[in-house]
């Protein structure tokens, strides 16, 4: 007789199938002829990649998988030769490395995005849990429109400030220059057209300060990419850059190496601002950075979003319940919706 656990694996086993089938044929939209590039490591659990495979064949699209090494913060942006070359023909990259973010922040895929010849769904970093419970249970089209308004209103403004009562306050000027066809990139589930790029689960709008405009404290209080741990410690930023951290538990120490020995780590290269109402408080930072009202900083590289400063690695950092302004006017406060037009 079977027992509960293995009972369990089985039954995840199908709902990732399920999924994948939903991925595959809403998310990305996956249409008969196309060719689709799958980029695994080998931390990433074999039942998603296979199950991606078998609904891109299901779609009458052609899938290849392809196993990347395990990569460390070094080199957590770097794809290798084979499959920068792999993703010139193809259609739809999909990432679901678990070491590293490779397939999301690497420099050919965000010039094969800019260029309009790839869609991609950014699945990294992530387990099997991410995928079916949580912010992965939301529904998608509603949250893509939503995610379209906020961009709006972000874009239409000059400044940016987050608040937080653990005491963040940090400004940064608007950048109005236009990335894969977004002045503010809308990430939410959705990406059908070339061009697009989504993760999953997902829900959030993001983009690249205006270049040395931030300025201000923050104060990390959620999970952070990278980082063991859960204390809290203090940035400083200054003209875009990290200046200082301070605190007094692990994460303060393994940050500030870091910084001290990775070129580009200290630049703020992401504000983001989770819409996503389903997402859960479980410690993992891909899963909390999408909650309704909460904010991620990304340091390091920027090159997914227009910039220049190619960084070994790009980690988000997650600010708790977050009041946002646009040029004064309340977005959020302490995490809720204010306008009323935008929570319906």
């Amino acid at each position: 007789m079977k027992g509960p656990a293995e009972i369990m694996g089985h039954q995840r086993i199908i709902d990732v199938i399920a999924l994948s089938h939903r991925l595959v044929r809403e998310h990305l939209g996956v249409r008969a002829g196309e060719r689709v590039l799958i980029v695994a490591d080998p931390a990433t659990e074999r039942a998603i990649y296979l199950a991606l495979a078998g609904a891109v064949q299901a779609a009458g699209a052609e899938y290849t998988v392809a196993i990347m090494p395990t990569r460390n913060a070094q080199e957590a942006t770097r794809l290798t030769a084979a499959i920068e070359s792999a993703l010139l023909a193809s259609d739809v990259l999909i990432g679901v490395t678990r070491s590293s973010g490779a397939p999301t922040y690497s420099r050919k895929v965000a010039e094969l995005l800019a260029a309009r010849r790839l869609r991609s769904l950014s699945m990294v970093m992530r387990d099997l849990d991410n995928y079916l419970a949580g912010s992965a249970t939301a529904d998608y089209e509603a949250l893509e429109a939503l995610g379209q308004r906020v961009a709006a209103l972000w874009a239409g403004s000059e400044e940016i400030r987050v608040v937080t009562q653990a005491g963040t306050d940090l400004r940064a000027g608007v950048t109005h220059e236009p990335v894969m066809g977004q002045v503010v990139i809308v990430e939410c589930g959705l990406a059908r057209e070339p061009g697009r790029e989504a993760a999953f689960s997902d829900g959030e709008v993001s983009q690249r300060p205006r270049s040395g405009t931030a300025r201000g404290v923050v104060v990390v209080d959620g999970p952070a990419a990278g980082l063991r741990g859960s204390d809290p410690f203090v940035m400083e930023v200054e003209e875009g850059s990290i200046v200082r951290v301070s605190g007094t538990g692990g994460r303060t120490r393994q940050l500030e190496a870091v910084l001290r020995s990775v070129p580009g780590a200290r630049h703020l290269a992401e504000i983001g601002i989770g819409l996503n109402g389903s997402a859960l408080r479980s410690g993992d930072f891909e899963e909390e950075k999408k909650a309704l009202g909460n904010v991620h900083l990304g340091l390091g590289d920027d090159i997914f979003y227009g910039g220049r400063n190619a960084c070994s690695i790009h980690w988000d950092m997650v600010l708790y319940d977050a009041t946002v302004l646009l040029d004064g006017q309340e977005l959020f406060r302490e995490g809720r919706l204010l306008l009323p037009d935008l929570s319906s």
